[in-house]
């Protein structure tokens, strides 16, 4: 009888057993295809030990499931299980035959576990292990933290083809596509994986054992910890500012898409960041921005100061801080991995830049409100992070959206080449400066300057900066001028229109690279409000010798890492040489240089004259005083008369009154004022004999409407004099005019 009670009770208990085991099974491979061996089931709640005829479930009265029960009823922590040591001191932790492989590991959070797998003996091969790691929520963490103390599997032979032909390791994460990337060879340093989901599967496989240096290759021992995500700072940021990474792609590894960056901390991170990275994977990180002020564009910005936040690796060697580099286009063909940034949503977009290598990243910005990166990993590799350990693996880039005026010149138009046209229709001066948005490799950028048919144009760069090799960090591209800068007096491309009949051979002013900059008028940087600065020499601007003047660009390897910045103020003058001029009733006004005998063409016998419009005669062209002369010359039976209908002498104090005495216009001005702040004054001279000139008329104020007409007396010659002296650094024509 006691016989037959005992084999009820055991085929009750086994009858239990596999119903446990079938509904865990079941619950499990309902997870998008997670367990992929079809010799093992992770239980939930439960620790299988197989390849030997003992299973061992841990959830029993009494233990924890990061922890395994004794047979006296002792727990110890799970990992202690087959570790070469009686922890149980009953051996119960020991069997034979046992194995840490083939199981589901939990742990509490706060606790570092280790678990060592031991190299398997010839007549086992191939070996296959399979490891299981569980964050089950609570005390038992949110996410798996992977320590590789010792790896040596296989041999590792390349990057991209048959790279791990003895043996290698993958890691899978729950409810994502397997990607297939194998991490082989010996790898030393700090090497840390961190899941992206709860659980992930993690397998051994060794195909053959073969001598390599003094030892085998297979030795693997790792340390794993579970993570609250509140503690995953450097992933989602801490209470202050919380990190988002993008809404993840269904169906997808690590496909993201970023929105409404504007209004929160957008963060472009790796797959498992601020862990390695997994191998055989192709992620796309879509950001978008939809909606920006009336009257402005939307722009995308992404950048790393900080040089520790980036490595994608570029070739295997033990690294130190003077090898980290960014690397560019072909020179991350070794390894194959690379973030690639295009110029919008499509990867049929223009390429901005392709990079790998470690080093902080200056702003990469897209010309419109749309940018994608894709990270792309090689198939194999061996898992070596290099040290220091400040230095981590992947790259986490900061998402910044910018706005710029729809109608400036600070960004190319869509579909656009980067050709700029700047006329004096639109304004006779402003400011110029560089595009706000990356440029792709080979661009040409030009910025085309064309007053009207009587000016020249006047440029003067305030500012001027052209990384040649270290925009924030090093950046090996070797030693070719990446940015060239040619300042041409004339248009070049229209020079070479030989359709044109009256185009004009361009003359090229300055060409300027690497270290070499333009002439640069940088003190206008000290103005402000309350300071104004002097004016930019001729020494310190370009000034064109016609209407055109033309700026090229030329950028081998784009903008993106090899940022490029300038300001320039331009304005269309006036085209004067002189203001010294002669009208004759038989010829036309000439200019004449100081001290020069008047040449004269033939003019009627009237007209209109005005005091010079070229900034170049005034205080902010450069020129402290003024001096202008007009002589009218009539027929011997002629008589002049002058009508001065609009003048302005800007802040010179000064009255003009008729002298009741000779009936003539006078000044009166204070001396006090004429020596401090200098006098302005239009005076009218007679020469009624050859050689003797009569003083007529003084005009120092303003006139408005009703204009002022003077009439020679006896002469047929009249000479006007307009005279300026002590002008700010801010006053021009619009200050100190006349019109007759």
């Amino acid at each position: 009888m006691l016989v037959y009670w005992r084999l009820l009770i055991a085929a009750a208990l086994a009858a239990l057993s596999s119903v446990i085991s079938t509904s865990a099974s079941a619950s499990f491979q309902d997870t998008s295809g997670y367990s992929i061996y079809p010799d093992f089931t992770v239980y939930s709640g439960a620790t299988a030990v197989t390849g030997t005829s003992t299973t061992v479930v841990s959830t029993t009265i009494g233990c924890r499931p990061s922890e395994y029960r004794c047979d006296d009823g002792r727990c110890v922590a799970q990992d202690k299980f087959c570790d070469g040591e009686d922890d149980c001191a009953d051996k119960s932790d020991e069997p034979r035959y046992c194995t840490p492989c083939n199981r589901t590991l939990y742990g509490d959070v706060g606790r570092t576990y280790e678990v060592e797998v031991r190299r398997p003996r010839e007549d086992r091969l191939p070996f296959l292990c399979y490891l299981n790691f569980t964050a089950a929520g609570g005390d038992l963490g949110d996410l798996v933290q992977l320590t590789f103390d010792t790896f040596t599997v296989g041999r590792f032979l390349s990057f991209t083809s048959e790279g791990c032909p003895d043996g290698f390791m993958t890691i899978r994460e729950r409810g994502r596509p397997a990607t297939g990337g194998q991490w082989c060879g010996s790898a030393w340093g700090y090497t840390v994986y961190y899941s992206e989901t709860p659980s992930i599967n993690l397998t051994l496989f060794l195909a053959r054992l073969s001598e390599q240096g003094i030892g085998y290759n297979f030795d693997f021992k790792l340390s794993y910890k579970f993570l609250k995500r509140s503690e995953a700072h450097l992933r989602y940021g801490n209470s202050t500012m919380a990190t988002w990474r993008g809404d993840l792609v269904n169906g997808t590894y690590c496909d993201r898409v970023l929105t409404r960056c504007d209004t929160r901390a957008c963060r472009l991170q790796s797959p498992n960041y601020p862990g390695v990275y997994p191998r055989n994977v192709t992620c796309y990180y879509r950001v978008e921005h939809n909606r920006a002020p009336p009257g402005h564009r939307a722009l995308l910005a992404v950048s790393q100061r900080n040089s520790h936040k980036i490595h994608i690796k570029d070739q295997i060697v033990k690294y130190d801080r003077s090898q980290r580099i960014l690397r560019v286009w072909d020179q991350c063909n070794v390894v194959q991995d690379y973030l690639t940034v295009y110029d919008g949503g499509s990867t049929t977009d223009r390429v901005l830049v392709r990079l790998c290598g470690g080093d902080a990243v200056p702003d990469i910005v897209s010309s419109r409100n749309t940018m994608l990166l894709e990270f792309h990993t090689s198939p194999y590799d061996n898992p070596f992070h290099p040290v220091p350990l400040s230095f981590l693996p992947g790259f986490e880039l900061e998402v910044q959206v910018l706005f710029v005026d729809e109608k400036s010149r600070t960004f190319v138009k869509e579909n656009a080449n980067c050709d700029f046209h700047i006329t004096s229709y639109e304004s006779q001066s402003g400011i110029l400066e560089n595009p706000k948005h990356s440029l792709p490799p080979n661009t040409t950028c030009r910025y085309h300057f064309q007053g009207k048919p009587n000016e020249i144009v006047w440029i003067s760069f305030i500012k001027y900066y052209a990384a040649s090799t270290d925009p924030a960090a090093s950046i090996d591209t070797g030693n070719e001028c990446n940015t060239k800068l040619l300042i041409w007096d004339g248009n070049p491309t229209r020079a070479s229109d030989t359709n044109k009949k009256h185009s004009r051979k361009a003359r090229l002013m300055g060409q300027f690279c690497k270290d070499d900059v333009p002439l640069l008028c940088d003190h206008t940087l000290l103005r402000n409000s309350s300071r104004h600065t002097r004016p930019c020499s001729p020494s310190e601007s370009y000034v064109s010798t016609s209407r055109d003047l033309t700026l090229e660009h030329i950028l081998r390897q784009g903008s993106a890492l090899y940022p490029i910045s300038f300001v320039l103020r331009y304005e269309f003058v006036h085209d004067s040489m002189s203001c010294h001029l002669v009208f004759s009733a038989s010829s036309t006004p000439t200019p004449q240089s100081p001290g020069q005998s008047p040449q004269s063409k033939k003019s009627s016998i009237s007209g209109k004259f005005t005091s010079p419009k070229s900034v170049f005669f005034y205080g902010r062209g450069g020129a402290q005083n003024l001096s202008c002369v007009y002589r009218f010359e009539a027929e011997p039976n002629q008589r002049i008369e002058i009508t001065i209908s609009r003048a302005s002498f800007g802040d010179k104090v000064c009255m003009s009154y008729v002298n009741p005495l000779v009936n003539r216009w006078a000044c009166d001005r204070r001396t006090a004022d004429e020596t401090k702040k200098g006098y302005a004054e239009l005076v009218v001279s007679e020469y009624p004999w050859s050689g003797v000139k009569l003083y007529r008329d003084c005009l120092c104020s303003n006139v408005t409407e009703s204009g002022i007409a003077l009439t020679s007396l006896t002469s047929s010659v009249v000479e006007l004099k307009f005279t300026v002296t002590r002008m700010n650094v801010t006053q021009d024509y619009d200050d100190f005019f006349f019109r007759g």
